[in-house]
């Protein structure tokens, strides 16, 4: 029986290329949490900052394949893979496996009608990640169908439940104590920020952007009371966005709810930041 020699024993020269990924992200701490998971897993992890940066690094091609967020400035995830599948040639089929942390099946039917090949939970699971990732890159040929399966949704919060000590606690197994010790800070900063704008922010679709995004930072880093509740802001929004006058959702109490959701924003971050500290980190 011929036994195969480890990639990791082969001489340099022989090894297998590092699979190229493109990681479409606007939050900079997502991006610093895939791509080291992606790193860690011996891929070479470049970023897009929006659907735009994506399609124009894209037409240069050479990526074995695309991780998008949904929502992001400039060009939402979606649009950008429509706009990517209309590329010529390979760069036109490489996988596009969507990071969302919406995961109903209307969610799911759109990533697949903008030609997306399957989509993988926020907050990022580190073993479906790289499941996900391994299984596009082994498919042949590149232009596959798209193979969806069950996105499962976040776990609602637990009552009184500040932080979820298992997602800080896979952190802790993902990221060497010095990176997560950098990116909770990165992740306190940006909060602080997000929650000022969402405290002033007049423009119901800018609101519901800024809601989803700390919904899913919130989540990806176990401040779950806080998550819980971006997650609920941002249902109400869409809610006031769906009566097109407004006046329907002021008479049915949305615009009240909007408020007194927005309102509990900054206790619920000023709580979860109080915890990381009781809880031994250095933010």
């Amino acid at each position: 029986m011929t036994q195969r020699t480890p990639p990791s024993l082969l001489p340099t020269d022989l090894r297998p290329a590092p699979s190229r990924i493109l990681v479409v992200e606007d939050s900079p701490l997502n991006q610093m949490l895939v791509t080291a998971i992606l790193a860690q897993a011996g891929h070479r992890a470049e970023t897009a900052n929006n659907g735009l940066e994506a399609v124009m690094a894209a037409q240069a091609g050479g990526y074995d394949l695309i991780l998008m967020d949904l929502s992001m400035p400039e060009m939402d995830g979606l649009t950008a893979t429509r706009l990517l599948r209309d590329l010529p040639g390979p760069a036109g089929r490489v996988p596009v496996v969507a990071m969302t942390a919406d995961t109903d099946e209307a969610d799911r039917v759109r990533c697949q009608d903008a030609g997306m090949n399957d989509h993988v939970a926020k907050p990022v699971d580190r073993a479906q990640l790289l499941e996900t990732v391994e299984k596009w890159l082994r498919a042949s040929p590149p232009d596959s169908p798209a193979r969806f399966g069950p996105c499962a949704p976040a776990l609602p919060a637990a009552a009184g439940e500040v932080l979820d000590r298992e997602v800080l606690a896979q952190l802790a197994q993902d990221l060497d104590a010095e990176l997560l010790t950098d990116v909770l800070r990165q992740f306190v900063a940006e909060t602080r920020d997000r929650v000022a704008r969402i405290a002033q922010e007049t423009d119901r679709n800018i609101l519901t952007r800024e809601a989803h995004t700390l919904k899913s930072t919130a989540g990806t880093f176990g401040a779950r009371a806080l998550c819980g509740a971006a997650r609920a802001l941002e249902m109400a929004c869409r809610a006031a966005l769906a009566d097109r006058d407004g006046i329907e959702g002021e008479r049915n109490g949305t615009a009240d709810t909007v408020e007194d959701l927005r309102d509990g924003i900054p206790r619920l971050a000023g709580d979860a930041i109080a915890a990381y500290r009781a809880a031994g980190y250095p933010v």
